[in-house]
């Protein structure tokens, strides 16, 4: 879905933007800059420093219809000649647990003007359970105290993007924010807005997640004004589902916010730009933030051969500046890439 929104991505920019330096407003008056975060991940590994590949040799995921999944052959893919990646990164095939690649990597970051890294996290540590779509094995726990270190080096915070592991819920995540408090809270490379660590929440959305949206408020407000608290901003689809729309989601199940994380401009409705300035004004009309999501481009082909018809070409940049345009222009409070 999506492809006519495809079409028109993008349009709410004007293609002759002014060079003036790109601000937003305050819901209190008064005008700044969005804060910038960037989707952060720790699941690279290579033989040489964890003895195995991790995520560079991605497989070959399958279709939920058997008639177009059979049109497409499953491997695993083959680094580092072939990785699962559609570009080779100029450090090659890194490890994300390598401290000389994350300590340059946290540095680019701050060279970028990025304010936090979306660390994307699988679980606790200790926990056996679903980590990755690859099944991969990564561990993504391990690596927050080198990524901490990293990020406080270079000066940019570190904000936590949970992840859907293995049997995540309302529940469990009460536990993960005891466990991430208790051992990184204290951390002063910890992003805080307002005095509060953030936290983005994957696959918890109105599509995913409306019949659990009571568990979710009973979550959110037993931390409110504890020393668990948080800012917490859950996924944006921009639909309906079960009777409910993503405001009332957010809005009832206690989030201060949510975000559109795809970088795919119209593969859902709120990844479309078109749509960001209603979205803003939803959300802040009922005390919550909106974050659009923006990317240089889009293709997963390597490992969702079947989704050709949401990538999005680079256009040498053009398709970016685009994005950008459209976000700066709904004068969110923050943007994310």
């Amino acid at each position: 879905s999506g492809d006519s929104a495809a079409d028109n991505e993008g349009e709410a920019a004007n293609d002759d933007d002014e060079e003036e330096e790109a601000v937003c407003t305050n819901p209190g008056g008064g005008r700044r800059k969005p804060a910038v975060h960037a989707a952060f991940y720790l699941w690279y590994g290579n033989p040489e420093v964890d003895g195995r590949w991790l995520h560079w040799n991605h497989k070959v995921l399958p279709h939920w219809d058997k008639n177009v999944d059979a049109k497409h052959p499953k491997f695993d893919w083959r680094p580092p000649e072939e990785p699962h990646s559609p570009y080779m990164p100029a450090r090659g095939t890194y490890s994300s647990r390598d401290s000389a690649t994350l300590h340059a990597q946290f540095r680019d970051l701050a060279e970028a003007g990025v304010d936090s890294a979306m660390c994307s996290w699988w679980g606790r540590k200790d926990l056996q359970v679903k980590r990755d779509d690859a099944f991969s094995g990564a561990n993504t726990d391990e690596l927050i105290p080198s990524v901490l270190e990293a990020a406080q080096a270079a000066g940019v915070g570190v904000s936590f993007h949970i992840e859907p592991y293995g049997g995540r819920t309302p529940e469990t995540f009460l536990e993960d924010l005891r466990y991430i408090h208790k051992n990184y809270g204290a951390h002063p490379a910890v992003y805080r807005e307002q005095g509060l660590p953030v936290f983005w929440m994957y696959d918890v959305s109105v599509q995913h997640s409306h019949r659990d949206v009571k568990a979710w408020r009973k979550a959110l407000d037993s931390v409110r004004g504890t020393s668990l608290d948080g800012i917490f901003l859950c996924l944006w689809i921009g639909e309906r589902q079960g009777g409910m729309e993503d405001a009332g989601f957010v809005e009832e199940g206690g989030f201060d916010g949510a975000y559109t994380y795809f970088a795919a401009a119209g593969f859902t409705r709120g990844s479309d730009p078109s749509t960001w300035k209603a979205a803003v004004q939803a959300l802040r009309s009922r005390g919550k933030r909106f974050v659009p999501a923006v990317g240089p481009g889009y293709d997963d082909t390597r490992v969702r051969p079947w989704n050709a018809h949401n990538v999005r070409d680079r256009r040498r940049g053009a398709y970016y500046d685009r994005m950008w345009g459209a976000a700066v222009g709904a004068e969110p409070d923050a943007v994310s890439v």
